[in-house]
Formats: C-alpha cells, structure tokens, sequence
C-alpha cells in the first residue's frame, strides 16, 4: 500500500476524483439550471396593438420539479411579465407519473395562471398516461385554459388575433399511436382548425414541430411547439442528435424556424422522458415578442 500510494500516485488520484466532480456539477447544471431564451417574431400581419406583445412559452417539464412548488421555474416566469403564457404539451410522463403524483404539473399550472393568461395543448405523454380527461380538468381549475382544438380571441384595444390550439396526432388513435392514420387524421383536424380562424394574424399551439410544413399549408402566422427536447443532447454546429419523430439530427429540434413570413418557435424543453441526460441542452423557457414590420 505505501508503494502504490506515492506523492505522484496521490495526485493522480486526486486529479481524477476532480476531474469527477466537475462532470457532475457539469452534467447537474445541464439538467437542472433553467435558461431563457428571448426571440423575436416580426410580422406584416401583426395588428399595432400587439406590436411589443410578450408571450412566454413553456414546454415537456415531464413532471419535473424546479424548487418547492416551482419556485425557481414561476420566478422566471414572473420576472419577465408576459402579456401570455403557453404551455404545449407533456407536463407529465407517462413512465413515471400517476394521477396522484401530478403535483410538480400542476403546481406550474397554478402559479402560471396567476401570472398571465395561459393556455395548454396536450402533448403525446398526456394521452397515452391514459387520464388526460381527469389532468384537463385538474388543469382548468388552476386557471389555465385548455384548447382542444379550439380557438380563441386575444384581444389589445381594437386590435384582435387568434389564438388556436389542437390536441397531440395520437389523441383519437385507438391504440394512442402516432402511425400513418392518426397523422392524416390530424391533418383534417388542422384543417378545421384553420377554417376558424378569421383575423390576418394567428397562433397555434401544437406539440409536434416535425409538422411545420402542414401548418404553414394551414395558414398559421406562428406556432409553438415542443416534444423534440433539443434534440437531447447538442452538437455546437450540428444540433440536436436525437428527437422523436424526426430520428438523427432532426431539423426542427429547437430554436425559432421562418418560411415564407411565418414561423415556427421549438422549445427546448424542461424535462427528460426516455434519456435521463441532457447535454449541452440546459432546460429552456423562452419569450417570444411580437413585432409588427415596419
């Protein structure tokens, strides 16, 4: 033992258990300290009463708790006076959640709806937890507004845009799968959602950012989604590596995505599902401002 143990022995031993720390100080960060993210959406469709509004958009928290209560996530929330919040989808998971043990949910649920009007779309995990109509209205009596398929009238002075949300691709699948015929089923759904809408600017609230395409054929001016989680883990100058529906290196895994005037905000997330590590991908909330083009 005195042999192995040497001054140059000892440093090495110390050098590693160093090197160890600092990882899992590294890796508890990246799961654990909330970023924001702020952006900005400019539109030529934007009334002038909402030219400055403030939307903040939270998403896939799986149940997470940040604090007691979420008292470090609803601080952040409150710190940035949103004009509204949106929620879209997977507050809980179902891998580890049961209906008794929703609180980290809805402790979010009530603390956001006490700092702005917020609306929920559910996600995937919501579905196939197999009580999504219970969590809907444990959700409604927190405050927050529940779109299913639906949408709504957000009103500033004289000015009005629309504000629409639809239920995640699995929601009418009899097996709560996302295959080929629960897709097109969405696609009608969205299709009907759109035709509801009668003002030159919208948003639309949906959990699946994969789907960009089918909401630009819609008509939709922005939309907010989540499900991808960043990709999981991020390669600086390649992105996300890994999202659900999209495979490797997805395109649309986080970030604000413009086409043709129209856009496409992906939130990062909160929360882990499948992966339990997050990796240069810290959790994210993010403010969107509105901005009418000059």
């Amino acid at each position: 033992m005195k042999h192995l143990l040497t001054g140059s022995n000892i440093w090495a031993i110390l050098g590693i258990f160093g090197a160890l720390c600092l990882i899992g100080v590294f890796l508890w960060r990246e799961n654990n300290i909330i970023g924001l993210t702020q952006q900005e959406f400019v539109s030529r469709d934007l009334p002038e009463g909402f030219d400055g509004y403030r939307i903040l958009h939270i998403s896939d928290l799986h149940n997470k708790s940040f604090g007691t209560g979420q008292e470090k996530l609803l601080k952040i929330c409150a710190d940035v006076s949103p004009d509204l919040i949106v929620i879209t989808g997977d507050l809980i998971d179902k891998r580890r959640t049961r209906l008794g043990d929703i609180d980290p949910a809805l402790n979010l649920a009530n603390g956001a709806a006490r700092i702005a009007p917020t609306f929920f779309v559910c996600g995937n995990h919501e579905i196939t937890a197999g009580y999504y109509d219970r969590f809907r209205l444990e959700l409604m009596e927190c405050g927050v507004a529940v779109l299913d398929d639906e949408t709504v009238e957000l009103h500033r002075g004289d000015d009005v845009i629309t504000l629409a949300g639809i239920q995640n691709v699995n929601v009418f699948s009899d097996v709560r799968k996302e295959g080929k015929a629960a897709e097109e089923s969405f696609r009608v759904r969205l299709r009907e959602l759109s035709s509801q809408v009668k003002t030159p600017f919208s948003i639309l609230l949906s959990h699946r950012p994969d789907l960009f395409e089918w909401y630009l054929d819609a008509g939709f001016s922005l939309t907010f989604c989540g499900h991808a989680h960043g990709g999981q883990v991020r390669i600086p100058g390649l992105g996300g590596v890994l999202a659900p529906n999209q495979g490797f290196f997805g395109k649309y895994t986080a970030g604000l995505h413009i086409k043709s005037g129209r856009g496409m905000n992906i939130s990062r997330g909160l929360g882990n599902s499948g992966f339990p590590i997050r990796l240069f991908n810290r959790p994210e909330v993010v403010l969107v401002t509105l901005r009418r083009e000059k």
